[in-house]
């Protein structure tokens, strides 16, 4: 009898201490469950930001065609001084044949000169004009370039959040094992 019962004792000891895994596996399970919870937490918090990072590419853009839009006003005020010029070397061009009939009034030859300098100045503005297209098409590039780094960023941080997800993942199989051993451990455990 003394060895049936130092048997039964050890039994005992056995189960609870079966008992007690099986309650430290029921706790990984509800800590599985929460982890679950944040990995759905985590997805949504994903698709959260990525329309937020739409709406402000989208606020970028807005303020790019903005200020394309105020270079494209300039630019017209330009073609206008540019049509302006035109008309005066067409009046240059005027009084300088009137000059070579008459060959009389040095006023005319004044006016004359004064319009060769304007048609200078006409000359320099078109040279500036294509100088400043030349630029804008440079901004534009610069921009594109800027874009392009600020897709790499965020490709890198996307690539981060989902190494964190898988690692999630796998912590979720593990919890998911131990649940199947604690069940088996609790199939034991009945009488």
């Amino acid at each position: 009898l003394s060895l049936i019962d130092t048997e039964v004792d050890k039994l005992s000891l056995m189960l609870t201490e079966l008992y007690k895994l099986s309650l430290m596996l029921t706790e990984l399970l509800k800590l599985s469950l929460i982890l679950t919870e944040l990995l759905k937490l985590s997805l949504m918090l994903t698709e959260l930001l990525k329309l937020s990072l739409i709406d402000t590419e989208l606020l970028k853009l807005s303020l790019i065609l903005t200020e394309l839009l105020k270079l494209s006003l300039m630019l017209t005020e330009l073609l206008k001084l540019s049509l302006i010029l035109t008309e005066l070397l067409k009046l240059s061009l005027i009084l300088t044949e009137l000059l070579k009939l008459s060959l009389i009034d040095t006023e005319l030859l004044k006016l004359s000169l004064i319009d060769t300098e304007l048609l200078k100045l006409s000359l320099i503005l078109t040279e500036l004009l294509k100088l400043s297209l030349m630029l804008t098409e440079l901004l534009k590039l610069s921009l594109i370039d800027t874009e392009l780094l600020k897709l790499s960023l965020i490709d890198t941080e996307l690539l981060k959040l989902s190494l964190i997800l898988t690692e999630l993942l796998k912590l979720s199989l593990i919890d998911t094992e131990l649940l199947k051993l604690s069940r088996i451990l609790n199939e034991l455990h009945k009488p």
